[in-house]
């Protein structure tokens, strides 16, 4: 069971992270865009396919970073705070 939960939670963060780092991107971005690249009113669906793009990249960047970090706490047993297996 302790092996599964080591792969598990660290896949579990990496997905939370995918879909946070999208959606924090895209809003950011949104904003951003359409206040400092391109005035409002001058915003074409291009923009919105380059906003959702990086969007998708920073999501990608930032799953990867919480899977990255989450693995190196469950998969080193120095740095596990999870109990002791039951033999």
């Amino acid at each position: 069971m302790m092996e599964k939960a080591k792969r598990i939670i660290p896949a579990v963060y990496g997905a939370i992270g995918l879909v946070v780092g999208c959606l924090a991107a895209y809003f950011i971005l949104a904003f951003l865009w359409t206040r400092i690249v391109v005035k409002p009113a001058d915003v074409t669906a291009h923009d919105a396919n380059i906003v959702f793009a990086l969007s998708i990249i920073a999501g990608i960047i930032t799953g990867s970073l919480v899977l990255l970090l989450s693995a190196q706490r469950y998969w080193n047993p120095q740095n596990r705070s999870l109990h002791r297996p039951v033999s």
